[in-house]
């Protein structure tokens, strides 16, 4: 028996003996298969694919706690296809707002193309699937905002949109319109301290705007032919489309150009507004005289209604500003560390060619065979006759040059009348603008008045 006793414990201590040996060995298996012992970690090869999926994420996620959803202003680049040492990854791009499109280019580049005229501001997510050449895929979500309304609508633009709205719709946000008082349906209350004045913007006279309950400094005054600057909420009210109790802003042209500047300073130091802008402002001061030799000038503007400083930086020409001049300043605005300013070789004309410059501009987007929507109008001179007066027709061909914009030719095809009509003489045209075979042009049967 007790043979058999010291038999039984020498086998037991070899048995606790080789047991970490069997664990041990046991343990290399499951780890080389894949799997995870309770308290370690699993061995993990080195993933590519993740490196490819944190470098783009690096590239293209801006997000942080203090900012979740970066706005962006502007439309921007990104790629769909990139390479981490020799292994090819594609990367498929889509965002989930209508407002912003993926658009595919050249050498790998993708545009990431923003609505300039969204209607609200929107967070919207910006995803990237990333992809190796096996199939296997990682997903990406980056949140990031597009800002309300950061394109700038002209005036005839906004009335066109108002006679659209259906009974009892409103425009989205309130506006801002010029135009001249053609009638006076319920004259001043001095009860109630407003009046219902009817007006035409522009050369929009099949577009009466009505401005119901008007109420304002200035009111009381008002007459058939005063031009007036309103602002307030447009609605289709059973048929007639009116400024519902609007503020009276003041007598003239007052424009709103709140779009743009709020826009203009958003930007990021070193970003720049896509396009041409145009802003009216009043000289502030001259931080760099006008210089002979380069035959420019620098000098800041406080933009009408606004109180912000934009610099127009080597402003062309102006050897005769001083401050307190108005001028229409036109070219591209950027933020140049921390300065939001136009950039070198800026132009500028006269206060009140503002808005015909923003209609040239607009025009000379158009693609050939297209035409701005609704009668415009835009006052120049006269700097070449094609067509010189036809007492058969009645009618003769005109080019008009706002200030000394030459880029800018706009060409009055057929204009009604003009046999006095000379060059040098400066007329304001209203009709249809549209890109003919690349000529920017008002249609045949264009007006004017001297």
């Amino acid at each position: 028996m007790k043979r058999s006793i010291v038999i039984l414990s020498i086998v037991a201590l070899m048995l606790l003996v080789a047991m970490p040996v069997m664990a041990m060995g046991l343990a290399e298996d499951m780890q080389a298969a894949g799997y995870a012992l309770p308290g370690q970690e699993a061995v993990k090869e080195e993933s590519w694919l993740e490196n490819a999926a944190d470098y783009i994420k690096a590239l293209y996620d801006k997000s942080s706690k203090q900012n979740p959803a970066p706005r962006t202003t502007a439309d921007y680049e990104v790629y769909d296809h990139i390479e981490v040492k020799g292994q090819a990854f594609d990367i498929a791009w889509s965002t989930d707002t209508e407002y912003v499109a993926v658009e595919a280019k050249e050498n790998h580049v993708v545009l990431i193309n923003i609505d300039e005229a969204a209607p609200e501001e929107t967070v919207y997510n910006l995803t990237a699937v990333v992809s190796d050449a096996q199939g296997n895929s990682i997903t990406l979500t980056m949140p990031k905002t597009l800002p309300q309304g950061s394109s700038d609508p002209s005036m005839e633009e906004i009335v066109l949109a108002a006679y659209k709205l259906g009974d009892g719709e409103s425009l989205p946000k309130h506006v801002r319109l010029t135009g001249v008082v053609t009638e006076i349906p319920t004259v001043y209350s001095e009860q109630y301290g407003n009046i219902t004045v009817n007006i035409q913007v522009g050369a929009m006279a099949e577009n009466i705007i009505q401005c119901y309950r008007l109420a304002g400094d200035g009111c009381a005054e008002l007459k058939i032919g005063d031009t007036i600057t309103v602002e307030g909420e447009i609605k289709n009210y059973k048929g007639t489309i009116e400024f519902n109790k609007p503020a009276l802003v003041g007598y003239g042209d007052i424009p709103d150009q709140s779009a743009v500047l709020e826009k203009a300073f958003l930007l990021a130091d070193g970003e720049a507004m896509k396009g041409t802008q145009v802003i009216v402002g009043t000289i502030e001061s001259i931080p760099t005289v006008y210089s002979e030799q380069y035959g420019n000038i620098t000098v800041n503007i406080i933009p009408t209604g606004d109180t912000r400083v934009v610099q127009a930086y080597r402003l062309s020409g102006g050897a005769e500003l001083q401050v307190g001049d108005t001028i229409t300043v036109i070219g591209t605005i950027k933020n140049y560390k921390g300065t939001i300013e136009f950039d070198k070789n800026c132009r500028y004309v006269s206060a009140d060619a503002y808005r015909s410059v923003k209609t040239l501009l607009k025009a000379y987007e158009l693609e050939d065979g297209k035409a701005l929507e609704g009668t415009r109008q835009v006052t120049g001179t006269i700097v070449a006759i094609p067509s010189a007066y036809s007492e058969q027709y009645g009618n003769i061909t005109v080019n008009i040059q706002v200030g000394g914009l030459d880029d800018l030719i706009i060409q009055c095809y057929r204009l009604s009348g003009g046999a006095e009509l000379a060059i040098g003489d400066t007329i304001t045209v209203s009709g249809n603008i549209k890109n003919y075979k690349g000529t920017i042009e008002f249609d045949k049967n264009c007006t004017y008045t001297k």
